[in-house]
């Protein structure tokens, strides 16, 4: 892991690896967002494998478009067979989601789908955000490592602007290491995190007084001027302290996951 950097070198740091997953995943309009239809999940040990096979039957059916069908597998133990991209554009009287045409038409015709003995095959289809695909450099990823503890320095939620957050978690991460900081990332359901550097169980102290205290290692590693807060998509978070002053959020220790852990 590389040393205390300068203030100067440290926001060059920050401002390359913000512009890496930014330039990356341009942020669509509001209306932007991709939606698809999810025709059937599935877990178990060989869940890859069912949906692949299952993509395979859907791709040669009359009437569906081949180049629609995909599967999207997740480290949390979830294969999803999807159709379609779709946009669902909000209604500025009701603050509703439009349904396209071509979406209700689609979802008609896979819910109309069935086996020659009549048992319909996507009766429980339904439409959801298209969902992100795992990515990054497996070498990189969090729950793949033997640590207690990682310090978090950044998380990317998906928002009504901006969905790629996987992909923007990657890029950050790359950006880091490319400056070289120990940087990992860790893919959930809901939010991608990074975080930099691994710890044991010696990171938290307690001491004298009973209070609990982050090793000097990791402190650190907080004064680099590059990993003092906890950014939220880029961008430093402010939450109210009990003073009732906003403060920035500073960056944390967080445990790292095992693999398939949210």
């Amino acid at each position: 892991m590389s040393g205390i950097r300068s203030s100067s070198v440290a926001f060059a740091v920050l401002v390359a690896a913000s512009a890496l997953w930014s330039g990356g995943c341009a942020a669509p309009q509001r209306s932007g967002a991709p939606w698809t239809i999810v025709c059937a999940e599935m877990q178990g040990s060989n869940r890859a494998q069912l949906a692949q096979s299952l993509a395979e039957t859907l791709k040669r059916t009359p009437g569906i478009r081949s180049e629609d069908v995909f599967v999207v597998d997740d480290a949390e133990g979830m294969s999803r067979l999807c159709y379609g991209h779709y946009r669902r554009p909000q209604d500025p009287k009701t603050g509703r989601r439009i349904s396209p045409q071509g979406l209700r038409r689609d979802m008609n015709l896979l819910r109309e789908l069935g086996t020659p003995d009549g048992r319909r095959m996507f009766t429980r289809a339904m439409v959801m955000r298209t969902p992100q695909r795992d990515t990054g450099d497996p070498a990189w990823d969090l729950s793949r490592v033997a640590a207690v503890y990682s310090l978090q320095v950044a998380v990317f939620e998906p928002t009504e602007d901006f969905w790629e957050y996987k992909k923007a978690a990657a890029d950050y991460c790359a950006g880091l290491r490319a400056a070289g900081y120990e940087a990992y990332y860790h893919h959930a359901a809901s939010a991608s995190v990074v975080t930099v550097g691994l710890f044991g169980v010696d990171a938290v102290q307690i001491r004298s007084d009973g209070k609990s205290y982050y090793s000097d290692k990791v402190l650190r590693l907080q004064h680099d001027d590059a990993l003092k807060y906890n950014l939220v998509n880029g961008h430093i978070f402010k939450v109210k302290g009990d003073d009732g002053k906003f403060i920035k959020m500073p960056s944390r220790l967080v445990q790292v996951p095992t693999v398939g852990t949210p």
